[in-house]
């Protein structure tokens, strides 16, 4: 058993696959369910399933990072690792890093510069899919409003609060449980 903590390794396996792909491919079965109900479910459709895109992301960042944070917790107080209580930031920057990579290219796209690059946008970020589609309905770059950019900005930054956050109470040892069925006195 190793008693370091590989930082390369969390953030790669952390962020990218567990963080990002794990949550692309539980938010392509979003959109698909959400594709068959959004003409009868219209705006309250892009609501409930945009929750659930949302919720998915934080549930299998928190998962990852509840788990790491009490892994190294574990390899600095038994085996003096240098303490790394906010790492779980820059693991969530890990997995938003390719929504904002989409980004920066749906920017390029807006601007001329690439093809129409929002159809694409919109798969890379099938979790976050009802959501994008309440403010880009069409598929046309053109018809979309400038503003959206901003949401589309703040919407990764779920990864990295949700990492930061779970892997930090892992570090903490904070018993969720605990917290979330009895009153603390």
């Amino acid at each position: 058993m190793d008693n370091t903590i590989n930082k390369k390794r969390l953030l790669l396996i952390g962020g990218l696959v567990k963080g990002y792909l794990m949550t692309e491919l539980l938010g392509i079965f979003v959109f698909l369910f959400f594709w068959a109900v959004s003409k009868a479910f219209g705006l309250a459709g892009n609501i409930l399933f945009g929750f659930v895109g949302l919720a998915t992301v934080f549930a299998v960042n928190a998962d990852y990072g509840l788990k790491q944070g009490e892994k190294c917790y574990n390899k600095v107080k038994l085996h003096g690792e240098k303490p790394c209580r906010n790492f779980g930031a820059a693991i969530g920057a890990a997995a938003a890093a390719p929504c904002y990579l989409s980004l920066l290219l749906l920017v390029l796209s807006k601007a001329g510069i690439l093809f129409n690059f929002l159809p694409a946008y919109k798969i890379i970020n099938a979790f976050f899919f009802p959501v994008i589609d309440i403010v880009s309905h069409t598929a046309d770059i053109n018809e979309m409003n400038p503003a959206c950019f901003i949401l589309y900005a703040v919407l990764p930054l779920s990864f990295i609060i949700t990492s930061w956050l779970s892997f930090r109470w892992g570090y903490d040892q904070v018993d969720i449980k605990a917290k979330l069925m009895y009153k603390n006195k």
